[in-house]
């Protein structure tokens, strides 16, 4: 499993025989700063119905017309559809931006500059960007489903409900106004950090492949 409330998931019979891999992620190096003339947001994910992928930019529309906010967002559509509706989200909301799909360097360099990440999936086993965001350093707001609680903690205070665009809304006002608010966002990605260090995940593999065909715990 990815994350520990993976293993939740499975018929109770099966649990014990669960191990937890967590993907590690490096921040890439030379990152530039973030921006000063306004306070961006990323969105990485293809476009595609389970990631719910124009939430944070729906959430913008309804922030305050002072808000510096402006969300990136990275990823290949995957229908004509969803590119038509990317396209059409600009044309109508000046906060909003897709870029389309980027080499991975590129992706991890805007993620890292990024104040935000918002991962606002509907559902997930555990997303590799939760761990590259972690290694980064970028805080994140994101749905309140077990695959983004198991890899960010219980205690993470950047939860939203699923599809509640008006609670994304407030949560990224706060974020941008309330410095306090933010170093605790900062602070909670940080207390994750060594489960997303590569030396951790080569460990747990080492540990997996050393066990007897069959081990339950």
């Amino acid at each position: 499993m990815l994350q520990p409330l993976g293993v939740d998931e499975l018929p109770a019979p099966l649990r014990a025989k669960a191990r937890v891999v967590y993907q590690s992620a490096t921040r890439p190096p030379n990152v530039p700063p973030p921006r000063t003339d306004v306070f961006e947001v990323c969105v990485v994910g293809h476009l595609r119905p389970v990631k719910d992928p124009f939430r944070a930019a729906w959430a913008a529309r309804l922030l305050p017309a002072s808000s510096r906010i402006r969300v990136l967002h990275l990823g290949a559509a995957l229908s004509d559809a969803m590119a038509e509706r990317a396209r059409t989200e600009m044309a109508v909301n000046p906060r909003y931006r897709w870029l389309g799909e980027l080499p991975r360097w590129k992706t991890l360099r805007v993620l890292a500059r990024s104040r935000l990440l918002v991962h606002s999936s509907e559902m997930e086993g555990g997303a590799n960007v939760l761990s590259e965001a972690i290694a980064c350093g970028t805080p994140v707001l994101a749905s309140c489903i077990p695959g983004n609680v198991g890899l960010l903690g219980r205690d993470y205070p950047g939860y939203f409900p699923v599809k509640d665009t008006e609670a994304l809304a407030a949560l990224m006002d706060r974020a941008e106004r309330d410095l306090a608010f933010y170093e605790a966002l900062r602070a909670g990605v940080a207390r994750q950090k060594p489960w997303v260090d590569p030396a951790r995940e080569r460990q747990s593999w080492a540990e997996l492949l050393e066990e007897p065909f069959g081990a339950s715990r």
